[in-house]
């Protein structure tokens, strides 16, 4: 067999493998969606409200170690109480009203907004609320580490390691990746793709539920073929809302930008 075929059929092979991670991988996405832990950790959070943009900086500013905030009777409703004393965060709700427009149809219409006050978690207590599916894969491979570090500084990307906090692994900033000291390799990966995938001249998409799904998926495909334990790229992937079809709907990305990313590694390209 000569060198061209051999080339051509073990390409082949490594696009077969990675179709079939991706596939393995869709199908763990909505296992962990159903598991009851995981129904029971998205309908927790489901009670919480959104609040908008304004209402957030204004919780920060007010208290910003906060991480879940609720008003007094919802704290009630979730089976937890605020203690005697506690200060709450002043943020701005709407007021709506009941109007006949000029059809004679009832509408409503904001007519104003009006300060309440909401409390953290960390001033109540009573029944804990569900821990979130595990969705870290801390498992650091230095020698992988090494060859991606170099990849990137191939590509033109930083990489910087440093406590990040809040829980955060790593972040991804056009040319610059911040990893957290305690991330695993399987993150290092996930910022690269980012890198790849999100920060380009391309049209790309910008719903964050489909950034995270093609970085992630990226990130298991390349874990697994290089041999990575410990991956929690299902629970990753359904905790942003994705689901078996929304990744194989990215399949063509995904497996392009993990091709890459694997070729670039096993070729000595960057050793």
């Amino acid at each position: 067999m000569n060198t061209q075929v051999q080339t051509n059929t073990a390409a082949a092979d490594v696009k077969a493998k990675i179709t079939e991670h991706i596939q393995e991988l869709a199908e763990a996405t909505d296992a962990a969606r159903m598991s009851a832990e995981m129904v029971r950790y998205l309908d927790t959070c489901a009670k919480f409200h959104k609040y908008s943009l304004f209402n957030v900086f204004q919780i920060l500013m007010t208290r910003p170690d906060a991480t879940s905030v609720a008003g007094f009777k919802k704290w009630q409703s979730l089976g937890r109480f605020v203690r005697k004393g506690e200060r709450g965060i002043p943020i701005l709700a709407p007021i709506i009203s009941t109007i006949v427009d000029d059809e004679g149809e009832e509408r409503e219409k904001l007519v104003g907004f009006k300060v309440v006050y909401v409390f953290d978690i960390s001033q109540t207590e009573g029944e804990p609320l569900p821990e979130p599916p595990d969705w870290k894969s801390p498992e650091q491979n230095a020698e992988l580490q090494e060859r991606l570090m170099r990849y990137a500084e191939r590509e033109g990307i930083q990489v910087e390691v440093q406590v990040i906090g809040r829980e955060i692994q790593g972040v991804s900033m056009g040319g610059r990746i911040i990893l957290d000291p305690a991330a695993g390799t399987k993150t290092l990966i996930h910022e690269v793709a980012h890198e790849l995938l999100h920060h380009t001249h391309e049209i790309i998409p910008t719903e964050r539920t489909i950034h995270e799904l093609e970085a992630e998926s990226v990130a298991y495909v390349v874990g697994r073929h290089f041999g990575l334990i410990g991956l929690s790229s299902p629970n990753y992937v359904a905790l942003h809302g994705a689901t078996a079809e929304l990744v194989m709907e990215h399949m063509e990305r995904i497996r392009n930008t993990a091709a890459e990313i694997i070729r670039a590694l096993e070729v000595g390209e960057v050793r």
